[in-house]
């Protein structure tokens, strides 16, 4: 059996930075998640230690932004939420979250 979940993962990572750069960040969220659970179910079958550590350094780097938006979407729904939910964006469209390291574009 190939392990297909690594490059599929490689693949929605790479639309979730994508998504995320362009302040898509519910869909960047969305689709970090996807590929997360990929790389998951894709280390236990990878057998090459040396791949296995490249790739949970990339997927500890994944994780901590997948948990970044999260936190910046509970906030952005609570101000919202505080607001009366009367439209517009409070601020959430155009404003990046956190110190955006999206220097990793290399998925």
């Amino acid at each position: 059996m190939q392990n297909n979940f690594i490059p599929d993962a490689i693949e929605i990572v790479s639309r979730a930075i994508s998504a995320d750069n362009d302040g898509e960040y519910e869909k960047a969220l969305s689709l970090y998640r996807d590929a997360l659970s990929r790389f998951t179910i894709g280390l236990k079958y990878e057998k090459n230690e040396s791949k296995k550590k490249l790739i949970i350094d990339r997927v500890e780097g994944y994780m901590k932004r997948a948990e970044e938006l999260r936190d910046y979407l509970n906030k952005q729904a609570e101000v919202e939420k505080q607001n009366g939910g009367s439209g517009g964006t409070a601020g959430g469209a155009g404003t990046k979250p956190k110190g955006s390291g999206e220097d990793e574009d290399d998925a």
